[in-house]
């Protein structure tokens, strides 16, 4: 080995030492290349608990997000139903009112009567008839008078035309056909009801005598006279609107607007026969 060479080795060998020598020395101090390393190390570890986290925190947030929107659903349904619910109660309520009203309009009148439900109507220019759900078997014939009570007021529908044995079809008063001998409630002038068959102008009440007009107030009640003995004295036929005095007409002639309001008449009662008192 030449000199160069040993000298060499020497050297490393010493440094080797030295290094030992060293670390032993410091071996409880914190040695550079350890700390860079456990640096390094920890903050991987940091990296990737918090990207652990973040992900379960996603994972988290979407569940509750799904948990969210069904129990959402849920409510919407529920909510839905008691809509529901509420609206046929309602319906019920607004069809027991009539029904009661119907009844104590009844219980006042002098006649046998049967309650019907109209389930029918005939349009031309206007309802020209309307059918019920009852009939011969029910006791109904043809003629017998129709009443109804709406709105808070009792009045005429018509009568009986035609019937078969579950239905019966009713001619109203303000059809062509239709005549009722009627009478002015406050003032009593007697007159003859006729139907049109127009909405805008239903029924007219002619032979008024001419001496009636000063007595005459507009909107006074009309009344079945019960000079026939198709129709009883005092049910309401309808309400004066104008008055007129035709230069061909030796009487007034009276427009009458009918009180029933027939575009929303559901229940109607056919009156059978007179109470036994």
């Amino acid at each position: 080995m030449t000199d160069i060479s040993r000298r060499r080795t020497t050297f490393w060998v010493l440094c080797a030492v030295s290094v030992v020598s060293l670390a032993w020395s410091q071996r409880n101090a914190d040695f550079l290349p350890q700390r860079i390393v456990l640096n390094a190390i920890g903050t991987v570890e940091r990296v990737i608990s918090s990207v652990g986290r973040g992900v379960a925190g996603t994972v988290t947030s979407v569940r509750e997000l799904r948990d969210l929107r069904r129990e959402y659903t849920l409510v919407l349904d529920q909510l839905q139903e008691y809509r529901s619910v509420a609206t046929d109660l309602e319906v019920l309520s607004r069809e027991n009112d009539r029904l009661r009203e119907q009844l104590g309009f009844l219980e006042r009148i002098e006649f046998r009567a049967l309650p019907a439900r109209v389930v029918g109507k005939s349009e031309h220019t206007i309802y020209t008839t309307l059918t019920i759900n009852r009939g011969e078997r029910h006791g109904i014939r043809p003629g017998q008078p129709v009443v109804a009570y709406t709105g808070g007021k009792e009045g005429l529908v018509g009568r009986v035309q035609r019937v078969s044995d579950w239905y019966a079809v009713i001619l109203p008063v303000f059809a062509v056909n239709s005549f009722v001998g009627a009478r002015l409630e406050r003032s009593r002038f007697e007159g003859l009801i006729e139907g049109t068959g127009y909405a805008e102008d239903p029924m007219r009440m002619r032979y008024v005598a001419s001496q009636a007009r000063d007595g005459i107030e507009y909107g006074e009640p009309v009344v079945t006279s019960g000079l026939s003995s198709r129709f009883p004295p005092d049910l309401r036929v309808g309400t004066v609107r104008e008055v007129s005095s035709p230069p061909y007409e030796p009487s007034l002639v009276l427009r009458v607007d009918s009180i029933v309001d027939f575009d929303r008449l559901e229940f109607v009662s056919v009156l059978l026969s007179e109470v036994d008192r």
